[in-house]
């Protein structure tokens, strides 16, 4: 940071400006403090990072800064090195929120994944020889832990880690034969795409993309297709979370393209109806979540990864009213959330904050305050026992779009619930990241 603060005082001295860049000031910048350095110090970052001023204005921040993380190829040296790469993330956790992969890296993950075939391990590892028994251990619990952060995450994430660090030891350290092999990387793959979630949940992107690209690397080396088609969707959502649309339907293309398993092929169509409404194309919408039904409907129990087991029609329901809300039809929007979260059990508390989140959303534009409150209150009471700050925030903004009402009683209700709340939220004005 001292470094690139002397280099931006060198730039602003070059272009005449009376400006002094610090290295407190770059730190607030990466740890996202501020919203985004203004429209000076973005052009003197440029001149020092070699971007052409026409990307700045033309991406946007941050996505204009150049990724300094290079994908990893699907080789056993590639699986290895992004398995290392999520220790040293549980070790040392960064700071430094754009570090990340751009959004035509993803792609290009999406697309090697698809197309490239997993090498042999030609040799066992040095050390001891896992045993069955051990294994199956580890499968076990990786599927308790996958179903506990659905309902039970801050409490889950150091279990996740131990889990992930054991197994990558594992990999690293220990014999074993070649279906050995594939088992501990499906657990690897597992808990790693466990913990992106965990990661993604609390805001920390980049570490959240570094667990599944880690998750993506072990799910191709253990030949598992519909895991690896998973992850994609993960990536899928995440784009399309910070307004990445077409990112997310490039993504979902290549997932598409080697899945077998009705559930996880509802979940991509679902995940690629999200993208679409972003982009306003009603009719792809509106095919893309008929398709997502449609296979929903064939899944059976026995041929659902348990990476999409938590997927319902209550899911469907509720993703279908949002896709509806982003369309601009707030009446349909409403009608399908209201019934997808009638559907849906109450231990899926994150996703209940964020539907009821998109049903205030939905009364407001309806006009109608007193719901539109009622739901925000109820969203906000939600989102907050979940400890979730991804959940937190879109409720955030969808109150904040409520609160100027003051005319409305329940409106003023609702102002005197936040004010009156134990732990301070900051209600600021809303964000225009993508929906969840």
């Amino acid at each position: 940071m001292e470094r690139l603060a002397r280099e931006l005082q060198a730039a602003a001295r070059r272009r005449g400006m009376i400006l002094t860049p610090s290295r407190d000031r770059i730190y607030k910048w990466e740890s996202g403090r501020v919203a985004a350095p203004d429209a000076d110090y973005q052009m003197l970052l440029a001149d020092v990072l070699g971007v052409p001023q026409e990307l700045v204005e033309t991406l946007g921040w941050p996505w204009w800064l150049p990724a300094f993380d290079t994908p990893h190829d699907f080789s056993a040296r590639g699986t290895r090195a992004a398995l290392r790469e999520v220790l040293v993330v549980l070790q040392h956790p960064d700071r430094r929120a754009f570090l990340a992969l751009s959004t035509g890296a993803l792609v290009g993950v999406a697309q090697q994944w698809a197309s490239i075939e997993p090498e042999r391990v030609a040799t066992a590892l040095d050390g001891r020889r896992v045993d069955g028994t051990l294994v199956a251990w580890l499968e076990s619990r990786t599927d308790e832990l996958r179903a506990l952060t659905n309902t039970n995450a801050p409490e889950c994430t150091d279990l996740v880690h131990a889990l992930l660090r054991t197994t990558i030891g594992l990999i690293d350290h220990a014999a074993y034969d070649h279906p050995t092999e594939r088992r501990l990387h499906q657990v690897a793959a597992s808990a790693a795409q466990c913990a992106g979630w965990l990661h993604f949940d609390q805001g920390e992107y980049a570490a959240a993309q570094r667990h599944w690209s880690a998750a993506l690397h072990a799910a191709h080396a253990a030949h598992n297709r519909d895991l690896g088609a998973g992850i994609l969707t993960d990536f899928a959502y995440f784009a399309t979370w910070l307004d990445h649309p077409a990112t997310a339907v490039s993504v979902l293309e290549h997932a598409h393209s080697r899945t077998a398993s009705p559930a996880a092929r509802a979940l991509l169509h679902l995940r690629r109806a999200g993208a679409l409404a972003v982009l306003g194309d009603r009719t792809a919408t509106s095919r893309a979540l008929v398709a997502a039904e449609q296979d929903l409907e064939r899944a059976q129990p026995a041929t659902t990864p348990p990476w999409a087991g938590w997927m319902s029609p209550a899911d469907l329901t509720i993703d279908a009213g949002r896709c509806w809300l982003t369309l601009g039809q707030p009446q349909r929007a409403e009608q399908s959330l209201t019934d997808g979260i009638g559907m849906l059990v109450p231990s899926r508390q994150r996703t209940r904050s964020l539907a009821l989140a998109y049903r205030a959303e939905s009364a407001l534009a309806c006009r109608d305050l007193d719901a539109a409150a009622a739901d925000a209150r109820s969203a906000l009471d939600t989102a907050l026992a979940t400890e979730a700050s991804r959940c937190i925030k879109l409720v955030n903004d969808a109150a904040a779009r409520i609160t100027p009402h003051t005319s409305n009683a329940a409106v003023r209700d609702l102002q005197a619930h936040i004010a009156a709340l134990p732990q301070a939220v900051s209600w600021s004005q809303p964000a225009t990241g993508g929906r969840g």
